[in-house]
């Protein structure tokens, strides 16, 4: 199976998500974690992100064909729902122009808290679905408001329920996140980069 090389921008998502694919089901897969968590970051190419939602859905559908139960998480698609569920969704898309950013940012800091009210309703979802994956999305259009590394941080207590997998617009070096390949974020070390990961392709 090809490595595909994420400082290329020009990357074919079928291939990146063929390869993917077979990771997740390879037998040995998360097996020989060492007993870390089962936290993975998968690269996308930041070019490619309007593929993503296409890509995430075959993969999901592919899995189910073998057995395996995938869940999407859209980021931006729960923050929406949150900001609605609150009665504040409207006001901020009817009233954008005219509201500080300050406010604005100061509303969506304290509905989205991460460890209080995003991280929760996550583990909610993934409670409820009991899936063997869980690919987490949106990372790019829920910046800056919502942080990846304030996402990865909080989120390693879900991780002894499934597989997480976070698809990220963007490079990582096993020891930091740089979103759009632009904006360094704070040093991360516990997510396994699924680029690296090497599994038998037992199910090619």
């Amino acid at each position: 199976m090809p490595e595909v090389c994420m400082n290329n921008p020009i990357v074919d998502m079928d291939i990146l998500f063929e390869g993917v694919y077979q990771k997740l089901v390879s037998p040995d897969f998360g097996q020989n974690l060492g007993g870390e968590l089962p936290l993975f970051i998968q690269q996308i190419p930041v070019s490619k992100q309007s593929e993503l939602t296409y890509q995430a859905n075959r993969l999901v559908s592919r899995l189910a064909k073998q057995g395996k139960k995938a869940i999407i998480i859209d980021l931006f698609d729960l923050s929406v729902k949150i900001l609605d569920e609150e009665g504040v969704l409207q006001t901020l898309l009817e009233e954008e122009k005219e509201l500080d950013s300050d406010a604005i940012s100061s509303t969506l800091d304290s509905i989205l808290d991460i460890k209080e009210v995003v991280i929760p309703r996550i583990n909610d979802i993934i409670q409820e679905e009991a899936p063997d994956f869980t690919f987490i999305t949106g990372v790019g259009r829920v910046y800056p408001f919502m942080r990846s590394h304030g996402i990865l941080n909080n989120i390693e207590e879900l991780a002894g329920e499934c597989n997480l997998i976070l698809f990220f617009p963007g490079d990582y070096n096993n020891l930091q996140l740089s979103l759009f390949g632009i904006i360094s974020d704070e040093n991360y070390y516990r997510g396994h980069n699924l680029s690296d990961i090497k599994c038998s392709y037992d199910n090619i």
